[in-house]
């Protein structure tokens, strides 16, 4: 009996060792569906923290940022380091071309010199329209719907491209979360870059621009603000981060129906061309047709996704820079932006859901 209960015993120890555990630093945490995705979320988002790439757009943004407004501000920096008597009158000759004030017959007193220097502070003030609050937003968002867009297409068509040129898309469609989940979270993933992105390249703008204005000798003025431009202000940024989002998932469908990173980035760059190519196209050839062809030709962009996109944009910038609204409304603008949304995130679900990874 004492050796059936030993050999019995060890068994157990045999058996118990090849028990596989989980260690109490492995933390899976919720299994649901939202929480997975969530999760996966901010896989995403340390893959992209950890790769070179994300870092280098990040600075190439900034820096662009930067030197745009370095660039606007130069000659009012070189204004602004003029000595004051440049601006004085020339002196009056014999020959009586020019007779003062346009002149001067006399050496300059401090009446002229301070004359002088009101015209000189009358060319920097005009710098205050681009580098001051709240133009100074306008030409920020400008640039980043050029610039940022750009970026934003690179970083999301790698994000998903990136997966097949490597082949790691093998690999991750076998680890228990379902395709679409993968697919959310890039998704997620995407819009937390335009946000952050936005966010960052909109900082490094507004303090370029403020700290350019105050050395050239312009005072910031917050007098226009006040909780209805606030309210409006905040749309505005909304609408921009959306217009960069939507570009990126156009990156992100192209790259998952192509397989590809170039697919993705190349491809929705020249939808942004061509998009806007054609707008202008429609809107020249319907004055042509007297009938209801040029009706159709005239009302057809109202769908195109970058003239909402724009409407909604500017039915805030309205309100925030003093300008006129667009003839698209925002819920028009909503409507489409949301119906082109669900079109694409379709087609990357249909693409992720039947397509097999082979290689």
């Amino acid at each position: 009996m004492d050796s059936q209960a030993q050999h019995e015993h060890q068994a157990s120890i045999v058996t118990s060792s090849q028990t596989p555990s989980r260690r109490d630093t492995v933390v899976m945490g919720r299994q649901d569906y939202l929480s997975v995705i969530i999760r996966l979320t901010g896989v995403e988002l340390y893959k992209l923290r950890r790769r070179g790439m994300s870092k280098v757009l990040l600075i190439v943004g900034i820096l662009l940022m930067v030197l745009s407004f370095v660039g606007i501000a130069l000659p009012a920096l070189f204004l602004a380091g003029t000595p004051t008597r440049n601006w004085l009158p020339p002196r009056c000759t014999t020959h009586g071309q020019l007779k003062p004030p346009y002149c001067l017959d006399h050496p300059a007193n401090a009446q002229d010199l301070a004359r002088a220097e009101a015209q000189q502070r009358a060319q920097l003030q005009q710098y205050n329209g681009v580098l001051g609050l709240p133009d100074a937003v306008n030409t920020i968002t400008q640039l980043m719907q050029f610039g940022g867009l750009i970026l934003i297409v690179i970083l999301a068509g790698t994000i998903v491209g990136g997966e097949y040129n490597v082949g790691t898309v093998r690999l991750i469609y076998t680890r228990g979360p379902t395709r679409a989940q993968f697919l959310y979270a890039k998704v997620g993933a995407i819009l937390f870059s335009s946000i952050l992105g936005f966010l960052l390249l909109f900082l490094a703008g507004l303090i370029s621009s403020t700290i350019l204005n105050l050395v050239i000798g312009n005072a910031t003025n917050l007098d226009f603000v006040d909780a209805t431009w606030a309210w409006h202000f905040l749309l505005y940024l909304l609408a921009q981060i959306l217009n960069l989002f939507w570009y990126g998932i156009l990156a992100l469908t192209l790259a998952t129906v192509g397989r590809n990173s170039a697919a993705g980035v190349s491809g929705a760059l020249v939808w942004w061309v061509l998009e806007n190519i054609l707008k202008g196209t429609l809107l020249l050839s319907a004055p042509l047709f007297q009938n209801i062809i040029g009706d159709i030709l005239h009302q057809l962009p109202d769908l195109f996704i970058s003239n909402n996109l724009e409407a909604l944009i500017q039915n805030q910038a309205a309100y925030v820079f003093s300008l006129q609204t667009a003839q698209l409304s925002n819920l028009h603008a909503l409507l489409v932006i949301a119906a082109y949304l669900v079109l694409f995130l379709g087609i990357s679900w249909w693409f992720n859901k039947q397509r097999e990874i082979t290689n």
